[in-house]
């Protein structure tokens, strides 16, 4: 691979995202040349965008909030992954066709059992909204089985509208998992104590901004995780802790190995990621 690989991270605000240097890590490990760079794009330039980078020789781009449902409208072809998260966070060529994945849940569910040493299997989950976040994870915590699943969002109408889609496309009375939606009220988070309890809003991305989460709802969690990344801990990693979460954790790792199956989809090459899970970024 004598030629650049042109890839890209795209998403508003994207000014924090790593993903530059951590595909930079990958590539130096099979001393593959790439440029990597991140580009501020919104809902209205997305298709425009993604069009021109592709007819410019781009071979991959990594999609961030809040272009992850949109983003699905703009490619030819979608995996199954994709489908059933009704998102993407990645598209790359794939045939001369623009082709749409969704790595988030695959990242996701590896930091949990393999870096965090948290098992989904038969587990209490709550997940806080219900975005393109929240879809891409989804589809595969159901995959490893847990008992229950409850997806709580500020607005109750598009948490409902999440499930019923889910339920269309999954047999959800087969598999034996009792799946909820609802709102953010006392009532509904407080209704179940929860082992693991992940924040898939943005509400990380505001710096001061609340959830307004009863304190009560981390009694007994065993890890409280939030999607979004910081060098400190998340307003939400903190409240987590003060209301008696035993452990929390950022979405780092998340990143780190979702970023490597995209990398896998881009090259055919599988990066190790031990070696940058616990080394901080600059």
């Amino acid at each position: 691979m004598d030629k650049k690989l042109k890839l890209a991270v795209i998403g508003n605000p994207i000014s924090h995202s790593k993903s530059p240097e951590i595909h930079q890590n990958f590539a130096d490990q099979f001393k593959v040349n790439i440029e990597f760079n991140k580009h501020k794009v919104t809902q209205d330039n997305l298709e425009e965008w993604l069009r021109s980078f592709f007819k410019d020789d781009g071979r991959g781009v990594s999609i961030t909030l809040p272009l992850k449902e949109a983003a699905l409208n703009c490619a030819d072809e979608i995996s199954e992954r994709a489908r059933l998260a009704s998102a993407c966070n990645v598209i790359y060529l794939k045939e001369d066709k623009l082709f749409a994945d969704c790595t988030d849940g695959h990242g996701l569910v590896k930091d949990l059992e393999e870096n965090l040493n948290a098992p989904l299997k038969g587990k209490k989950i709550l997940i806080l909204g219900s975005g393109g976040a929240a879809r891409g994870i989804i589809p595969s915590i159901l995959q490893k089985m847990p008992e229950k699943l409850k997806v709580a969002n500020r607005t109750e109408s598009k948490a409902l509208l999440l499930k019923k889609e889910l339920e269309s496309k999954v047999n959800l009375d087969e598999t034996g998992i009792l799946f909820e939606a609802g709102s953010l009220s006392d009532d509904f988070l407080l209704s179940d104590s929860f082992d693991f309890i992940i924040n898939s809003t943005s509400i990380s991305t505001q710096p001061g901004e609340s959830i307004g989460l009863p304190e009560a709802l981390f009694s007994g969690t065993k890890l409280a995780y939030d999607l979004f990344y910081s060098v400190e801990k998340t307003a939400f990693m903190q409240e987590a802790l003060a209301g008696g979460a035993e452990k929390v954790s950022d979405g780092f790792g998340m990143l780190i190995e979702q970023g490597a199956e995209s990398f896998r989809l881009w090259t055919n090459l599988i990066p190790d990621t031990s070696r940058m899970l616990n080394k901080p970024i600059d």
